[in-house]
């Protein structure tokens, strides 16, 4: 007599369980001893366990300058701990890169670091780097010890898809957006004309459209300090949480900020519990007629998420106050919060990725003793005298140290009832020659605006709700001035 052993899916794949092995070898031997001996049936083996795998899915991007119309693009991934342990390779043959060039490849767990290269042939030598036209690695102990990375590899979990765009660059591009001369496509609230604010979504609607838009990420702390990326210091108007916990709230107080009434304050919440709330309940494009974003599965995102899933981005980041004794006001976790952001800053290897900000004095000082090699913009305090000094053509104030980079200004501001005009030619080449002073103007809408802005042969930075029309016009004026 013999029986037949059908094995599981679950066998197959391996155990995962120590006490679902155990058994499963027991009743395999114990059917083996039932066969009949004059029929001398080999000894049933058992299946050794699967690796368990997962997948790396991932877009190259690349600069519209630097597109080519077809090619090859080459992966290749290697353990993070052991760059000549090379655990898989492709090639993929494309045809137009606009939107970036797709991969995915399946891996044993484990970290890796990633090489990717383009170029006209079907192979790849990946030991002449001058054969390939562009390339990009993601690894902390290879290339410039500026590449922004994360130290610990890309995570490859059990039947998880990890999720990574990367940008493919020329040996002789500059990586650094902030510091070339020309102006910045800046995403306000990650594009929130455009898609629901600081949400994947819109990040990912952001990646779409190329490596010169640079992401904008507000950041508030939660209870576990984790830093979170949200533009209020409450849930309330950014969420349902208002909905579901307080739907009889009451307006702030006179004095303090209009979104802080205490429904769903972010610095009493874990992330846990932040990201249990729809982060595209509020938004609408037709004045409430339309939600479309309801129910859609968008959360909130934390700074690090964004670090992992789109480490070559450049980013504005700014700190905001909670401000629960009125406008300006800050509290010691609002500090805590700036030190956990440059630490994550310097972990992923981002210092020359991001512009830190702050309107609040005390936090943007209390970041740069953090780390003082990380470009800053301006506070509010800082930015006032000096813009006096440029109303007055000072050219020789001295800017108190330590100071930052970039000045991020709106067009016109009033003072003291005086509306003064900011961010006009005159002010941004003095500011530039004088003080070598770079400057990013908010928040810039509509097309007049734009295009006043867009005259600003000077000017570093435009932040807008919509970067993608802000693109159309900037490549309209490239196209109009070829």
């Amino acid at each position: 007599m013999s029986i037949q052993i059908k094995k599981s899916k679950a066998w197959q794949r391996g155990c995962y369980s120590t006490v679902y092995c155990a058994v499963a070898l027991l009743l395999a031997a114990l059917l083996a001893g039932c066969s009949d001996d004059s029929n001398d049936q080999p000894e049933l083996q058992p299946i050794p366990p699967a690796v368990p795998t997962g997948g790396l899915i991932g877009i190259a991007l690349v600069f519209p300058e630097y597109r080519p119309a077809e090619g090859y693009l080459h992966i290749r991934a290697f353990d993070t701990y052991d760059v000549d342990a090379v655990a898989a390779e492709s090639s993929i043959a494309f045809s137009g890169t606009d939107e970036g060039i797709p991969f995915e490849m399946e891996l044993p767990e484990g970290n890796y670091g990633i090489a990717l290269a383009i170029n006209d042939q079907a192979s790849a030598n990946w030991d002449d780097s001058s054969s390939f036209d562009l390339s990009r690695t993601y690894h902390c102990d290879l290339g410039a010890p500026n590449t922004p990375c994360n130290p610990d590899g890309i995570a490859v979990t059990e039947n998880t898809d990890t999720l990574i765009n990367l940008t493919l660059y020329s040996p002789d591009q500059d990586r650094d957006l902030f510091l070339q001369p020309r102006t910045l496509n800046v995403a306000h609230g990650a594009g929130q004309g455009e898609r629901p604010d600081f949400t994947l979504l819109a990040y990912e609607n952001l990646q779409s459209l190329g490596p010169h838009i640079v992401f904008e990420a507000d950041i508030n702390g939660s209870a576990d300090n984790i830093p979170v990326v949200m533009h209020d210091s409450t849930l309330d108007r950014k969420t349902n949480f208002d909905e579901l916990n307080c739907p009889d709230k009451e307006p702030p107080p006179e004095g303090t900020h209009f979104t802080h009434n205490d429904c769903g304050r972010i610095s009493t919440l874990t992330f846990d519990e932040i990201i249990e709330y729809d982060a595209g309940y509020h938004w609408t494009q037709d004045d409430g007629e339309t939600y479309p974003y309801r129910d859609q599965g968008l959360t909130a995102v934390s700074l690090e998420s964004l670090f992992l899933r789109f480490p070559d981005a450049h980013y504005v980041i700014e700190l905001k106050p909670e401000e629960d004794d009125g406008v300006g006001s800050f509290t010691q976790e609002d500090l805590d919060t700036a030190v956990e952001v440059a630490q994550l800053i310097n972990d992923y290897r981002m210092a020359n990725r991001v512009t830190v900000a702050s309107f609040t004095d005390d936090i943007i000082k209390h970041f740069r003793q953090q780390d003082d090699e990380i470009l800053t913009a301006f506070s509010e305090a800082e930015a006032l005298p000096l813009m006096l000094a440029v109303f007055s053509g000072d050219d020789a104030y001295e800017i108190p140290e330590p100071a930052g980079e970039f000045l991020q200004i709106p067009e016109n501001y009033s003072l003291d009832g005086l509306n003064l005009n900011l961010v006009n030619e005159t002010n941004v080449d003095f500011l530039l020659s004088a003080f070598g002073m770079r400057v990013h103007v908010w928040t810039i809408n509509d097309d007049d605006a734009i295009d006043r802005m867009l005259a600003l042969e000077n000017l570093s930075g435009i932040i807008t709700d919509f970067p993608q029309k802000l693109m159309q016009r900037m490549d309209g004026e490239e196209d109009a001035g070829e």
